[in-house]
């Protein structure tokens, strides 16, 4: 007899390798050594009539001719069936993709690979052999695929598991299967062990790494303890992150790793456990979660130390006195081709003289004057043993070109350039014993030939493929030119999910549009001020079009004046190189590439480039754009182009644009990912400033905006509504400007009246909501009820970011979560039936008896009724209170 087995808390990766193991070893039998995880029990429970599995009860060892082992080469998880690995009569072969810790026995073969998921080893070897599988068998082999890489995100994934799931959509897979168990919401018990881990989470500094240990105990099993782990690694912003639960008989200790550097592989290996350098797990028995903790906190040295200062910094130094003049720096600067020098004074690094303070200094004929005049004095500077990750972000943060590293009595010993870092991201003149931090990009800018046809064809989905040659064909039938262009184009060639479709037309984009929604359907919407129109489909998707338009600006951040022209000036007045990007779309030339301003170019080198030096003062709303896209992708501002952004601010042309457009804009940069990111870098270059009047308190208000984020990251795990996530932020924002600066910004944003309500009470009463909350005095439902009952539940989360206090925070998720769910069940109906006359005592009583509902006197209608007879019925006298009161 041949059987397959897997390990125990049996995973898709585990199952669907059994699965392909069945079609590889024909006869041989399934069985499961242990349990199954919660996704694979609640999928094999619905689908176990399509698998032939042998009870374990069953299995006679002696009988065992070979065994086929999948997904794991330790005995130890192996269950009951573990002592087989060791008998030398059985044939064992293993397929696996975990390194393996020990050597094999003779007897053993095995089939290892470091691939993201063992069943791509398994489907590389179906598919050498040409064996056919079905389209359910594909959907369940890709399940353990998109499983164990995270759907193919994780850093192990390799290209042999696109691969491999590349040919099983081929054979049929229906990813819409796999969404299902792979992206499942979390359940109450998951939710309940989500909490308690995040009430027990202690953060410890390790090698310079920021380390996470949290701990829960259940007295049931919870599955799911690895996604469970890594959601509350993400929403703390650590590095790493250790999760240790007791269930059951057992405690188990899950690592996640939240960055590439930090392999957690070996510090769960000391505890018994294996997995991959940023996933372990490990199952203790016979120790207390205490005794696990400590065990752990013993190994965490093992961490890997980050690459250091003084692993890359350049020495010795060349610096220049305070007393040079500016044109002396300027002579040595392009005698040694650097962009900047540090200045010292007796040896003690005072300042950094930059080529831009220089030119500056040159431009108003100021060469004569010293350096010590024109240098940056606020230096950031580091010390040898500063991990390169901090250095990182403080070139990214303070837009800085170099770091001068110190000693302890601030002699400089070294520097660091942008460009030694951009070379250690990238790979080039590393230290022998370190290997890059960073892969080169999450970008691969299409290669083309002058033509994007294979490339539409390869991206995008066949029905918007169709819909492009529809519009060309009938462009060029109508005698119109048309092109696709913009973010719709930028996106195709990265490789990034964009289907908001904008087209020019060289003449008349409404005239075109009106031909064109009698030849495809949908409704048609003009704007003949604008010379544009936006179609929308039968299935709901818009096409936005405009007339080929050059652009004339009154005066600075005014809207355009516009007139019809060719395409090329059109593209000219957009707002950076990379959103120039176009294709053609009539029928002879359909997909021909436009790129007259080099945006491929730009696009490949990761930079955001205007195209002139008037573009930030003309629409300064461009400013936040750039910051925008350069979070959102991971780019970098180009010189030049920050050097305009900056004149733009310093010279307020932000104070003259409209509040709305300015909202507009801000609410589309914080509801991306990276918001906080461009929100950080907004605030680096003074723009909120700018906008919001002078914060003072910058560290507290990124404080709060990230906690703001961290909450309704929790809401949305807790199942708790958001109406407008910008809003929420705005309000904290807002609570660090003054009055009138506030109540400006808010009538200008021209909002709903029940929203600029809403944010008027928020800024009125959360001062006093806070003096309460923060108070340790015990407060009851009703109480509670009564101070915060009357705020929105987007205005209670930038309440208790603004808080700052954990005290506030449990009080306010206690509301958010039970008590403003609790409601009465007696209505008026039930006070007429008892007597009473419509009038204001409807409303006392309904808001009494909700204030004893929740403080538990009472549970049911039945208890209600009793309540209000006992309190009310005996000052009633045909129909009215007798009580003076009433």
């Amino acid at each position: 007899m041949d059987i397959i087995i897997t390990h125990t808390n049996t995973d898709f990766d585990g199952f669907a390798s059994m699965v392909a193991c069945t079609k590889l070893y024909p006869g041989a039998k399934m069985v499961f050594p242990g349990k199954l995880n919660k996704n694979v029990k609640e999928f094999y429970s619905l689908h176990k009539d399509s698998f032939d599995v042998m009870e374990l009860s069953k299995i006679n060892p002696e009988k065992i001719k070979r065994l086929i082992i999948v997904d794991t080469s330790s005995s130890k998880r192996l269950g009951s069936l573990g002592p087989l690995l060791s008998n030398e009569n059985i044939q064992v072969i293993i397929y696996d993709h975990h390194p393996v810790n020990e050597e094999l026995m003779p007897h053993i073969k095995g089939v290892f690979a470091q691939v993201g998921a063992t069943v791509t080893i398994l489907v590389e070897a179906m598919k050498e052999r040409e064996i056919k599988i079905t389209p359910f068998e594909a959907t369940v082999l890709a399940l353990g695929i998109y499983e164990d890489t995270g759907s193919l995100t994780y850093p192990s994934t390799t290209v042999r598991d696109v691969n491999a799931v590349s040919y099983l959509l081929q054979q049929g897979a229906k990813l819409s299967l796999v969404g299902e168990y792979i992206s499942k919401p979390l359940n109450q018990g998951q939710r309940e062990l989500l909490n308690k881990l995040m009430d027990n989470i202690e953060h410890l500094k390790v090698n310079n790494w920021n380390i996470a240990i949290t701990t829960a105990y259940f007295d049931d099993f919870i599955g799911g303890i690895g996604e469970i782990t890594k959601k509350l690694g993400n929403i703390d912003n650590v590095d790493a992150i250790f999760s240790v639960v007791y269930m059951v008989d057992r405690v188990h200790v899950v690592g996640r790793s939240l960055k590439t550097e930090v392999s957690i592989l070996e510090c769960i290996q000391k505890l018994g456990g294996n997995g991959h350098k940023m996933a372990a797990a490990v199952t203790i028995k016979g120790k207390s979660v205490d005794e696990v903790v400590n065990l752990l906190k013993e190994n965490l040295h093992l961490l890997p130390s980050p690459l250091l200062a003084r692993d890359i910094m350049t020495k010795p130094v060349k610096t220049i006195p305070s007393t040079v003049t500016i044109e002396e720096a300027n002579r040595l600067m392009l005698r040694y081709g650097h962009t900047g020098f540090p200045v010292v004074e007796e040896g003690k690094l005072v300042g950094i003289i930059s080529r831009r303070d220089v030119d500056k200094a040159i431009h108003h004929k100021l060469g004569h004057s010293p350096v010590k005049g024109f240098m940056s004095r606020n230096i950031v500077k580091v010390k040898e043993n500063t991990s390169i990750s901090e250095i990182q972000r403080a070139l990214i943060q303070k837009d800085i070109g170099r770091v001068p590293v110190v000693d302890d009595n601030d002699n400089i010993i070294g520097i660091i350039t942008r460009t030694d870092i951009l070379k250690l991201i990238h790979g080039e003149e590393l230290p022998r014993w370190h290997k890059p931090l960073y892969s080169p990009g999450e970008y691969n800018v299409a290669q083309i030939n002058g033509n994007l046809t294979n490339l539409i064809n390869s991206r995008l989905p066949k029905k918007v493929q169709g819909l492009l040659l529809l519009i060309g064909q009938k462009a060029q039938k109508e005698g119109y030119k048309a092109y696709a262009i913009g973010g719709f184009v930028r996106d195709l060639l990265l490789g990034v999910e964009n289907l908001d479709i904008d087209i020019v037309v060289e003449e008349n984009a409404i005239s075109f549009a009106e031909k064109l929604v009698k030849y495809i359907g949908g409704n048609l919407k003009t704007y003949p001020n604008f010379g544009t129109a936006t179609l929308t489909l039968k299935d709901g998707s818009k096409i936005d079009f405009a007339t080929a338009r050059m652009e004339f600006y009154p005066f600075p951040a005014a809207l355009p004046e516009v007139e019809e022209t060719t395409i090329k000036h059109d593209l000219y007045r957009r707002d950076f190189t990379i959103n120039t990007l176009g294709f053609k779309l009539n029928s002879p030339v359909f997909g021909d590439f436009l790129d007259f301003f080099n945006g491929k170019k730009d696009l490949e080198d990761g930079i955001i480039r205007v195209l002139y030096n008037l573009s930030f003062v003309e629409d300064p709303t461009r400013i936040l754009r750039a910051i925008r896209f350069e979070a959102r992708y991971g780019f970098k501002i180009e010189e030049q182009t920050l050097a305009f952004m900056e004149n733009a601010i310093n010279n307020n042309m932000l104070e003259e644009v409209k509040v709305g457009r300015m909202a507009d804009e801000l609410k589309l940069m914080l509801s991306e990912k990276t918001g906080l990111t461009s929100f950080k870098r907004a605030m680096d270059l003074g723009i909120i400033d700018k906008i919001f009047g002078e914060i003072e308190d910058k560290d507290r208000l990124l404080k709060e905006m990230e906690t703001v984020n961290n909450l309704m990251e929790i809401c949305q795990v807790k199942g708790i509504s958001i109406d407008e996530p910008f809003l929420v932020y705005l309000r904290v924002i807002l609570s660090h400007c003054r009055e009138h600066i506030r109540i400006k910004f808010l009538k200008g944003m021209n909002l709903e009246k029940n929203l600029y309500d809403d944010l008027m009470y928020f800024f009125e009463e959360y001062k006093g909501a806070l003096e309460k909350l923060r108070n340790p005095k015990f407060y009851s439902p009703s109480e509670l009820v009564e101070i915060l009952g009357d705020f929105s539940h987007d205005s209670l989360i930038p309440l208790t970011a603004i808080s700052g206090s954990n005290l506030v925070k449990r009080r306010v998720f206690l509301y958010l979560e039970e008590l403003s769910k609790v409601s009465i069940e007696t209505k008026g109906e039930d006070l007429l039936e008892l007597g009473f006359k419509p009038g204001p005592i409807f409303s006392e009583i309904m808001e009494n008896l909700r204030k004893e509902k929740l403080d538990g006197n009472i549970s049911n209608k039945e208890e209600e009724i009793i309540w209000v007879k006992s309190h009310y019925l005996p000052k009633l006298k045909d129909g009215v209170m007798t009580d003076e009161r009433y």
